[in-house]
C-alpha cells in the first residue's frame, strides 16, 4: 500500500506516525459519558476527556497519578459516586473503546511493507491495558507489534500537542521530519506537529486511514 493524499509530497514520505483513538480504533466518548451518568457520575463532558480540562484526567493521561488515585479523584469530584465499586468505574471509563475494524488492521499490516510505522497516542494506563487486551482477543497477537515503536503519553509524561512530545519521538526514532507523516484526528495535534516540522494530515469528516492509501503501483 502507498500513500495517496492530494497536495502532499507522498513520494518523499518514508515514515508514518499514527495516532490511536479515532485513527486506529474508533472511539465513542458518548458511551463513557452515558455509563458514568448511570453511575451518578454526572457532569463530565466530552472535551474533559479529549483535552484533559479536569486536572485528574490530565494527570492520568500524563501518568502522574495511579489508577487508584484516579478512582479516588472520581469519588472526590463526584461525591454521589462514592458507593460505586472500582470495577464499574473502569468498565464505564473503558466503554468508549470500540472493536477494531479488521479491514483497517489488515491494511496497516500491508502499509508496514512500504513504510516505517510508529504510534503516538495521548492515552492512559487503564485504556492501554484494555485496548491491548481487546486486540489480543480479536487477533490473537500483541497490538504493539503492529508498529516499529509505540509512544504513549502516560509513559512519556508528555502529551500532544506540546512540542516536547514530537521532539522526543523524533529524537528517539532518529528520522528526518521532512520524510515523516503524522496522521491524527485532532486539529490541535496536527498544528503542533506541523509547527515542529512534520508533514501532518488531519483525518476529518468520517475519513478512515484506509482512504489515504492505494495498492502499490509496482
Amino acid at each position: 500500500m502507498e500513500l495517496n493524499i492530494p497536495n502532499f509530497p507522498v513520494d518523499e514520505i518514508e515514515n508514518i506516525i499514527f495516532d490511536f483513538g479515532g485513527v486506529i480504533m474508533d472511539i465513542n466518548i458518548g458511551r463513557t459519558l452515558a455509563a458514568f451518568n448511570n453511575l451518578k457520575i454526572e457532569g463530565m463532558k466530552s472535551d474533559d476527556i479529549i483535552s484533559g480540562h479536569k486536572k485528574f484526567l490530565l494527570d492520568l493521561e500524563l501518568g502522574l497519578i495511579t489508577p487508584s488515585q484516579f478512582v479516588e479523584a472520581i469519588y472526590t469530584e463526584y461525591p454521589a459516586a462514592k458507593n460505586v465499586n472500582e470495577k464499574d468505574i473502569w468498565d464505564a471509563w473503558n466503554a468508549l473503546l470500540q472493536p477494531y475494524d479488521r479491514a483497517r488492521i489488515e491494511m496497516l499490516e500491508r502499509v508496514n511493507a512500504r513504510y516505517r510505522t510508529y504510534l503516538l497516542s495521548n492515552t492512559n494506563f487503564p485504556h492501554r491495558v484494555k485496548f491491548k487486551e481487546m486486540y489480543r482477543k480479536q487477533f490473537g497477537e500483541n497490538f504493539d507489534d503492529l508498529f516499529i515503536q509505540c509512544f504513549y503519553s502516560d509513559e512519556m509524561h508528555l502529551r500532544k500537542p506540546d512540542q516536547a512530545i514530537y521532539k522526543e519521538v523524533m529524537e528517539t526514532i532518529r528520522l528526518n521530519p521532512q520524510r515523516t507523516l503524522f496522521i491524527d484526528d485532532n486539529e490541535a495535534n496536527i498544528t503542533g506537529a506541523r509547527e515542529y516540522g512534520l508533514w501532518a494530515y488531519h483525518l476529518t469528516g468520517g475519513e478512515s486511514i484506509s482512504d489515504l492509501f492505494v495498492p502499490c503501483s509496482n
